[in-house]
């Protein structure tokens, strides 16, 4: 198939969008629309030139550019247009609410049909408001799960833990019966502190903000980074956990047989595939303190819309082209394996032996506050600083 839209989008030092390749002229009655979307994987830009390719196909009346950035970019790219007022009209990002507080969004059932935004999962949507409104369509999530070494948990004679207290006598036995072993690889890095430390904090009833007030400091959390020091002092982890991020750090340690048990995100048991691991690992739910209830960290990214003279039309059409179920599917597979959106793509992939132990907990997820419009900057802090609280 010939594709109309071609190239990666690249920045420069000013922030500024280059696009290789070029997009023919749209037909004179036509309705432009832009889109910035997160590169999840290298096959998400060959993904949204087939969909917009066959989108404009059957739809001659709107032109479509899609351009894709990568993570380390997006935010600055699209910070930088929201303001020069050069916001495209739709974006992908994993916050929204600062866009909403400056009214500068449409609504949800603005932006996709109503038959897709009920096929929605009713949670994903809870997570997508801004003062009670819905401004966001979640694209994709995923959660977490307690991922183990089942050999070295055998050799050491023990069980998986399930509470902190069950943790810290596992790490003591794996340490003496099978030296050289690191029980537990803990990422406090800042490529995702603010995850790795919610979900423990959520296992003792903790949470950044309770729903009228931030509560980083709070008794709970207080109390689970005095759990994760005693942890560092017991050697029951890596070095420098603090400093430790989990794709180049904990992940690889679990993936060697270095490590015996990590928190591990969805894609976690491709990442191990590429590594060319052979640790036979199980999953459980994550840990929780002694008689809190265990949680997961659910964490969603979403499409949204800018509020654009004549542009809200063709924005929907093509949104609610982009989740008709084959669409999606491919969406999903080029985003490389996170959990869908959908009640029916998740019932689809229940079927899945390692995808259902992630879709069987997400009743217990808990979310980021991205709701508000301060989260940004909170998780900004919190990444930067909080892994120093594991240095001392």
């Amino acid at each position: 198939m010939t594709r109309r839209l071609t190239g990666l989008v690249t920045v420069g030092a000013a922030g500024l969008l280059v696009v290789a390749g070029a997009v023919p002229a749209a037909a004179q009655d036509a309705t432009s629309i832009e889109m910035i979307a997160a590169q999840y994987t290298d096959e998400m830009q060959p993904y949204f030139d087939d969909l917009a390719t066959r989108f404009m196909a059957d739809n001659p009346d709107v032109d479509v550019t899609v351009q894709v950035v990568s993570w380390n970019d997006i935010d600055q790219v699209m910070t930088t247009r929201v303001a020069t007022g050069e916001q495209p009209d739709i974006g992908n990002l994993n916050y929204f609410a600062s866009f909403a507080a400056d009214d500068l969004l449409y609504p949800a059932d603005q932006i996709v049909d109503e038959a897709t935004l009920e096929g929605i999962i009713q949670t994903f949507r809870d997570n997508s408001k801004y003062e009670g409104t819905e401004f966001a369509v979640p694209d994709l999530a995923s959660d977490r799960l307690f991922f183990y070494n089942k050999d070295i948990l055998s050799q050491a004679g023990i069980e998986v833990p399930a509470t902190w207290s069950e943790l810290l006598s596992a790490c003591e036995v794996i340490k003496e019966k099978v030296p050289g072993i690191i029980p537990i690889a803990i990422p406090m890095g800042p490529e995702e502190a603010q995850a790795e430390f919610l979900i423990w904090a959520g296992g003792n009833g903790g949470e950044y903000f309770d729903g009228e007030n931030w509560v980083v400091n709070s008794a709970e959390n207080l109390e689970t980074l005095e759990f994760l020091q005693t942890l560092v002092d017991n050697g029951c982890t890596q070095p420098n956990p603090g400093t430790t991020n989990r794709t180049d750090g904990a992940w690889p340690l679990f993936a060697q047989g270095v490590a015996a048990m990590t928190n591990g995100a969805i894609f976690l048991p491709g990442e191990l595939e590429k590594q060319g691991s052979t640790v036979d690992y199980g999953v459980s739910p994550f840990l929780a303190n002694d008689g809190k209830d265990s949680v997961t960290l659910g964490v969603q990214d979403y499409f949204f819309a800018f509020k654009k003279e004549g542009n809200q039309e063709a924005v929907q059409k093509f949104l609610s082209f982009l989740f008709v179920p084959e669409n999606y599917a491919g969406f999903l597979e080029a985003a490389g394996g996170f959990l869908p959106a959908t009640i029916s793509a998740g019932e689809a992939m229940s079927s899945d032996e390692d995808i259902a132990p992630f879709i069987e907990v997400l009743p217990s997820a808990i979310f980021y506050p991205s709701s508000q419009a301060a989260w940004p900057g909170v998780q900004g802090m919190i990444q930067e600083n909080i892994g120093s609280a594991l240095a001392g």
